[in-house]
């Protein structure tokens, strides 16, 4: 069974934002970023507050934009990784001249393995080099690795019923379970 479809920036730029947000490293990195720089930011207002000799509560309105930093960054932090990811992946994709690396592809869940082609040529992997394999509402993602996969839109399909016989298929001779986001 085989899939024909235009691979686009696009579609990558949605596989990288994806691995980002559920890599488990990536997201154990994100999240001791976000703790360090949130208690740096407290290390004033605490230091403030625990020496001073006034009420603390007046001592909190006294100091409250010092106060507004840790909240504000701890609600915009997160939100903003998201989009200058996005932001710098789109220009990482645009680097480079990138001869037919987007375009026309043909993914065939054959008997032995996948093929994926290109104008640039043919990559094969064994059915035993598949890791993973993930539905998205826009994309399949077929991994071969800890960070690579086949990227499929779901455009590529006329039908649900077509995406979902050939998303059987992978699983069926991956013998791997379908994780499903969004």
């Amino acid at each position: 069974m085989k899939t024909t479809y235009e691979l686009t920036r696009d579609d990558l730029a949605a596989f990288i934002e994806f691995h980002q947000r559920t890599s488990p490293a990536l997201r154990r990195q994100k999240i001791g970023c976000l703790v360090v720089a949130f208690f740096a930011l407290m290390i004033l207002p605490a230091g403030i507050l625990l020496t001073t000799d006034k009420p603390v509560l007046e001592t909190a309105i006294d100091i409250w934009p010092l106060l507004l930093g840790p909240i504000l960054f701890g609600i915009f932090a997160t939100p903003y990784i998201r989009w200058r990811t996005r932001q710098m992946s789109n220009r990482l994709l645009s680097e480079g001249q990138n001869k037919e690396f987007y375009g026309k592809c043909e993914l065939e869940a054959g008997d032995e393995a996948l093929t994926e082609t290109r104008p640039s040529g043919s990559t094969i992997r064994n059915w035993t080099s598949v890791e993973r394999i993930v539905t998205t509402p826009s994309h399949l993602f077929v991994y071969t690795s800890g960070i690579e996969a086949y990227v499929v839109p779901r455009r590529a399909f006329s039908t649900e019923s077509e995406f979902d016989a050939f998303l059987g298929v992978i699983t069926e001779r991956s013998g791997m379970e379908v994780q499903g986001f969004g």
